[in-house]
């Protein structure tokens, strides 16, 4: 085989092997990073104020709300909405129908490494001053999706 019709085979598997398996499986892994997402951003200041955190995904380019079925899987962490019940305002985010404080949290694209293995881009918004975006690691285990959390890229020593 000469080595153009390897490196194409190559690059062709490599591609295959990062292809995401389907919806679901895209749905289970946002479900991971934005829980984890939520747990970490929901500190005790938010949750003394009654905060919450809203939650959307963007599968790329277009974010959106999650759908109320999507929520039905985070019923131990009740401080979540649907994106689409808060908004950024100028002192920070709010839930529109309480004018509780909220952190506004978006998840996606997925970049898949592996079949068993994606990375997340989360962005996050509270406040003009508290708000960032971060890379997540989703891992698939044998009970299912896991959020390792934030990738820390670092340059060698």
């Amino acid at each position: 085989m000469s080595i153009d019709r390897l490196r194409t085979a190559l690059i062709l598997l490599a591609a295959a092997c990062a292809a995401p398996a389907s919806a679901q499986e895209d749905d289970a892994v946002l479900a991971a990073v934005l829980g984890q997402a939520a747990e970490e951003m929901m500190d005790e200041s938010l949750r003394a104020a009654g905060g919450v955190a809203c939650l959307a995904v963007d599968p790329g380019g277009a974010p959106q709300s999650v759908e109320p079925e999507f929520l039905e899987g985070f019923g131990d962490l009740p401080f979540v909405r649907r994106g689409a019940e808060c908004e950024k305002r100028p002192g920070g985010a709010i839930e529109i129908a309480t004018d509780r404080p909220a952190v506004l949290i978006t998840a996606g694209p997925i970049e898949w490494v592996t079949d068993d293995e994606a990375w997340v881009t989360v962005r996050y918004f509270r406040t003009a001053l508290l708000s960032a975006q971060r890379l997540y690691r989703a891992v698939r285990e044998e009970s299912g999706w896991v959020s390792l959390g934030q990738i820390i890229r670092m340059a060698p020593a």
